[in-house]
């Protein structure tokens, strides 16, 4: 009972640090979802595409030409219909290097068997040759389409990148003439090892790769191929890259409109995090980083030789605003355009971690950076190194003409350079050297989540009327989405869903912007989620504060925006979430679902009386309070349960209402009614006679103390609990009884000390070999052995024996009485009792033990 009444007593203090050490763990800036869906939840539909024997579902390929979702895999190719992501046709053929599978399967979602489509681009082993190890696989690295007939596809093909065409219509592999299959080197396009991260895109038939082109994975480029054109590369000497780690890249036709002013070119944007050397009071400090390329970059003709001469990076920072800490660690970068002529109204959306930590581990932010923002940068001043002292410093000097690191514009047409070619020599040396811009691209966190690592992101633009809201689809690394939406400069996490059954990183995330789906892939499985989820809010509070710019009330119900046609009905409040004027909910706010859901009679539930019964109340939304409404009487005896349910006991021959309803920002929604009543019990007199009191679960009630149990009932005990309990007790009460033992260990040596006399006074007694030695007539004292001075001097240090128990039989008297005598040395001699060991000194008649 004690131990029962002490962890009561403490429970409070155990709350209190729980609830302490989450909210250290949680900011003012984190977000919590509104609703939460768990994996395969009927109220968030998906479907799913998975193969046998296939992992690694790592690029996603979205044409809207074909209707085709194409998915590389390790080894694999999928070409799946955007109809039904399990729909493909193949054919078959074999031949010496490569296998191509094409077969035709009936397709049943959720069965065992499944329509795929895949080619099976894969390298020949020699026979007997096992091929355990992982990395010696073809890990699928690039897969983009050329143009309308023709995709190009790479892959690490066993520490060996190989690349190859493949024809849409018919989803083979190109050959040539002769039947062999049309292969191209890899190197500098696609990675050796499949851990290293790159990335590739292709503009006007153009490949833009930024990967390694060595084995050992330290040498980092920038690569420009696959036309009869001249290849481009970065400069390795110059250590323009260091140790990148490459995200996403960008096409951004900034010629457009055409005959503008300017007359610029169009660009390819690369970010990556690599090590930032100008940081040098820091060890390998990691930074984030956008670069940019011109499409028509030429190289140099005596300087920068087949290189780029137009290559500049800056620096890319997401902090929090109040003391700066730094996410400094880039995950993926979304680049939304409104429209290829409208390029410079476009964000660039990335997610960024902290290779350090605060407040708690694994912290992830969302950061937006305007064109605006890196065109200022990049036309900024430039960063210089001293290759002696490896410092960096800003370059406040004036700058060559043209400008270095900038694309041919009419300006410099004017000046008779039409292309990088004619780029004057000391513009070139002077962009060796200065690569790096002084400007920061800074930005503050618009989505802040603790303990959540996100690991990818695709953003809708959405037109909802007069206004444009940006939705963010953020990936998790434990395979979670979360669907957000920016509203005045604050997050609202409109849903959360669970994708897979296990916790797998989100890979890869498609946005298909026309059907409004998302195809989002992890290591073994592929997913279709709808965007919008309107259906779910079965009321019109519930529509309004999802503030899903997707969702409208049309005065009956919750509908698509994109899937109806325009009326004038819908209402929206997506800022303000203003319930009380579109639902009318001013007047009598219990109304707010539909006219069949309100006019609802309560559940009733019949229960024995003085019997506990828990009455259920699931709040649909996290943001929401429950709280629960009855009529209070004496006597009525009713808790919250930690579930959130009300448990209640029946009362005899009484019936009590109870209503729960949700309460989020002024709106209430009623959830559950229960009409309970408490039945007595009936005794039965009769053989035939029976109680009629409903069975009940054992869960679901428990007798009180003092009364009698119907055999109709199962009451729950509390066996488990009670040896659980004694088991603590008993546990206690052993580390108790150590640590007092512990704490006294000296006063229990000593205790134990002093009862070792006794024992040996029990021993019988030595016969003595020789006499004791009397006093020499001069009054000297004995002079003792070496042996005996050491014993001596051991038995004062570590034996104290008492004075009582190893007395002389011989000498018995009081040492009272001795003290009355006058102390004369010449009659004391040491000698040594039989029954005592230790040496004793005579003084007189009376015998002391020896204290010196």
């Amino acid at each position: 009972m004690w131990t029962m009444n002490m962890a009561v007593l403490h429970l409070p203090v155990y709350t209190v640090l729980l609830v302490g050490y989450v909210q250290a763990g949680v900011a003012d800036g984190d977000v919590t979802p509104r609703l939460t869906f768990s994996y395969n939840a009927k109220e968030r539909t998906a479907k799913r595409f998975s193969a046998s024997g296939v992992v690694n579902f790592t690029t996603l390929h979205l044409s809207n030409e074909d209707k085709t979702l194409y998915v590389g895999a390790r080894e694999i190719l999928f070409a799946l219909n955007l109809t039904d992501i399990s729909e493909v046709t193949l054919h078959r053929n074999q031949d010496e290097s490569y296998i191509l599978l094409t077969l035709t399967v009936a397709v049943h979602m959720g069965n065992s068997r499944q329509e795929e489509g895949r080619v099976q681009f894969q390298r020949q082993r020699p026979a007997g040759k096992r091929a355990a190890d992982k990395d010696c696989f073809n890990y699928i690295k690039i897969f983009l389409r050329v143009n309308s007939t023709h995709l190009y596809v790479c892959g690490t093909y066993a520490f060996s990148p190989t690349c190859a065409y493949i024809k849409t219509d018919n989803f083979s592999l190109v050959k040539s003439d002769s039947g062999e299959v049309v292969t191209e080197d890899g190197r500098s396009r696609c990675p050796f090892n499949p851990e290293y991260k790159s990335t590739a895109i292709i503009a006007d038939g153009e490949l833009y790769a930024g990967t390694v082109s060595n084995f050992q994975g330290n040498e980092p480029i920038i690569y420009k191929s696959l036309s009869q054109g001249t290849s481009l590369k970065t400069e390795n000497s110059l250590n323009w890259l260091q140790d990148p780690a490459f995200v996403g890249s960008a096409y951004i036709q900034e010629s457009l409109p055409k005959g503008n002013e300017v007359g610029d070119d169009d660009k390819i944007y690369f970010f990556f995090s690599e090590v930032g050397k100008e940081f040098d009071f820091f060890d390998n400090t990691l930074v984030s980083r956008i670069a940019r390329v011109c499409k028509g970059d030429l190289g140099g003709e005596r300087v920068l030789q087949k290189k780029w001469t137009t290559f500049l990076k800056a620096q890319l920072l997401c902090s929090l605003p109040d003391d700066g800490f730094p996410f400094n660690i880039i995950q993926d970068m979304f680049v939304l355009t409104p429209s290829p002529e409208d390029w410079k109204n476009t964000v660039f959306y990335g997610v960024f971690t902290s290779q350090w930590y605060k407040g708690a581990s694994g912290s992830s932010a969302v950061c937006s950076f305007t064109m605006d923002q890196v065109v200022e940068a990049f036309n900024g001043r430039y960063r210089e190194v001293n290759r002696e002292t490896q410092q960096w410093y800003t370059y406040n000097h004036p700058v060559p003409e043209p400008r270095p690191g900038m694309c041919i514009t009419n300006e410099a047409r004017k000046q008779d350079i039409p292309s990088s070619l004619r780029m004057p020599d000391k513009v070139l040396n002077f962009v060796k050297d200065h690569f790096l811009m002084d400007s920061v691209i800074r930005s503050s966190p618009l989505l802040l989540k603790r303990n959540a690592h996100y690991t990818q992101i695709a953003v809708h633009r959405v037109q909802t009327g007069s206004k444009v809201y940006h939705v963010l689809f953020v990936g998790t690394d434990d395979g979670r989405l979360h669907k957000a939406i920016n509203i005045n400069g604050k997050m609202h996490i409109i849903e959360e869903m669970v994708l897979f059954r296990n916790s797998q990183p989100v890979l890869n995330i498609e946005l298909d912007t026309e059907k409004g789906r998302l195809y989002i892939s992890s290591f073994s499985e592929l997913v279709e989620v709808p965007i919008a989820n309107c259906t779910n809010y079965q009321s019109c509070g519930e529509c309004v504060l999802s503030r899903d710019p997707y969702c409208a009330w049309d005065g009956s119900q919750c509908v698509d925006i994109r899937q109806t046609p325009p009326n004038k009905a819908w209402q929206q409040s997506i800022v303000e979430a203003d319930t009380a004027t579109i639902c009318n909910k001013v007047l009598n706010p219990r109304f707010a679902k539909s006219p069949s859901i309100r006019t609802s009679a309560c559940q009733p539930i019949t229960i024995p009386a003085n019997t506990f019964r828990v009455l259920p109340c699931k709040l649909r939304s996290n943001l929401a309070v429950r709280k629960w409404e009855f009529r209070k009487t004496p006597g009525h005896f009713h808790y919250p349960s930690p579930e959130g349910g009300l448990v209640v006991v029946g009362q005899a021959d009484r019936q009590e209402n109870y209503e729960c309803w949700s309460v989020e920002e002024g709106f209430r929604q009623l959830l559950a009614n229960y009409c309970v009543r408490g039945e007595a019990r009936q005794e039965s007199t009769t053989f035939t006679g029976r109680s009629h009191i409903p069975p009940i679960s054992q869960e679901e009630f428990i007798i009180l103390p003092g009364e009698a149990r119907s055999p109709h009932m199962n009451t729950k005990t509390y066996w488990n609990e009670l040896l659980v309990v004694c088991a603590l007790l008993a546990f206690s009460l052993v580390v108790f009884s150590l640590f007092v033992v512990y704490r006294n260990r000296s006063h229990m040596k000593s205790m134990l000390k002093e009862g070792e006399c006794p024992a040996i006074q029990q021993k019988k007694p030595r016969t003595v070999g020789k006499p004791v030695e009397n006093l020499p007539l001069n009054g000297n004292a004995v002079t003792a052995s070496v042996s005996d001075h050491k014993g001596y001097q051991a038995l004062n240090d570590n034996y104290i024996c008492s004075t009582p128990p190893c007395s002389s039989p011989d000498n018995s008297k009081s040492f009272s009485e001795s003290e009355k005598r006058p102390l004369n040395l010449k009659e004391s001699h040491v000698e040594i009792s039989p029954t005592c060991p230790r040496p004793r000194v005579r003084l007189g008649s009376m015998i002391k033990d020896s204290i010196v």
